[in-house]
């Protein structure tokens, strides 16, 4: 279904409450069993098991998460990094999860723009929107993994410049209102919303500045309350700078091991925690005082099934936000 007047970013965040999404692969292949698990069938450390991806996907659609977010990782490093992600080249994923999915917004984190012609970008982008009825956030970044630029030709010193233009030249591509080239060549399709919002992933070499001006949102790695409490407070100094009023979305994720008990105390890992769900709430009540307002949630170091874990979530924890 076509969905004018409301852009994907809007309808993740609809107001100053937090909201709450995914982010794939919904495997636990980083828990114990997981790993063990892994190890049996032979796949390499990072790499999740896919078999129950559809069935997981529409699950999240159905409970009402309003994001789903995918990466973007091109080539898997097992000895620097050791994380394929959700295994699928995004965009080619993107358009099965718009086919198999209704409400939930889909989304990247993030495409690595260097990496990919600017042009071959704003298409593959316009098509998802229009496949999803203008369901489409695309998270961009600069990429991370060394290895990666001089496999694609690029030189990873410039990537801060190229990423500053390509965003120029995908803007340009969706604009409505002209062509390509002194109006003679145009690129299609057209996104069903206006434009498609994007979100930086991290700081990809620019100034908070630069991405308040352009950019719709900025997405950032999971940390502690005080650090999370000094990023907000740059991001909106950032915005007073600029004499912009209205800030944009801070969003971050969740590294979540959620345990059966629900007073469970925190056990704090890397990015997240093993945590019952009432002091799990304790903590996001936290974050969106502070001005965080979406979480994706990230269970690969889950130690219960995914079904059961997001239903637990959908049950208890997202109507605990549902405030006005």
């Amino acid at each position: 279904m076509v969905r004018l007047g409301i852009s994907a970013l809007k309808k993740m965040i609809p107001s100053r409450r937090m909201t709450f999404g995914v982010e794939l692969p919904l495997d636990t292949d980083w828990s114990p069993a997981g790993l063990k698990q892994a190890e049996q069938e032979g796949r390499p450390f990072g790499v999740p098991n896919m078999e129950r991806h559809a069935e997981y996907a529409r699950l999240v659609d159905r409970l009402g998460f309003t994001s789903m977010w995918l990466r973007d990782v091109p080539i898997f490093d097992p000895y620097r990094f050791g994380d394929a992600a959700q295994l699928f080249d995004p965009f080619a994923y993107l358009g099965y999860l718009a086919a198999i999915t209704h409400e939930v917004i889909l989304a990247t984190g993030a495409i690595v723009l260097p990496l990919r012609h600017p042009y071959h970008v704003a298409k593959a982008a316009a098509t998802i929107d229009q496949l999803s009825g203008g369901r489409f956030v695309m998270g961009i970044a600069t990429g991370d993994r060394p290895v990666e630029f001089p496999l694609f030709g690029v030189e990873a010193e410039r990537k801060g410049e190229i990423f500053r233009q390509s965003v120029r030249l995908i803007r340009d591509a969706w604009n409505k209102e002209q062509m390509l080239v002194d109006n003679q060549l145009d690129l299609l399709p057209k996104p069903v919303q206006e434009t498609i919002p994007l979100v930086m992933a991290g700081r990809g070499t620019q100034t908070l500045d630069w991405i308040v001006q352009h950019l719709d949102a900025w997405f950032n790695y999971p940390r502690g309350i005080a650090a999370t409490e000094q990023q907000m407070a740059e991001w909106i100094k950032a915005h007073d700078d600029l004499g912009i009023t209205e800030r944009k979305p801070y969003i971050s994720a969740y590294h979540l091991d959620l345990h059966e008990d629900p007073d469970h105390p925190v056990e704090p890992f890397k990015f997240g925690a093993t945590i019952g769900r009432n002091e799990l709430i304790r903590h996001l009540k936290r974050l969106e005082e502070i001005g965080v307002a979406h979480i994706a949630f990230h269970f690969r170091h889950s130690q219960r099934p995914i079904p059961e874990v997001l239903h637990e979530l959908a049950e208890y924890v997202l109507p605990a936000f549902e405030h006005e």
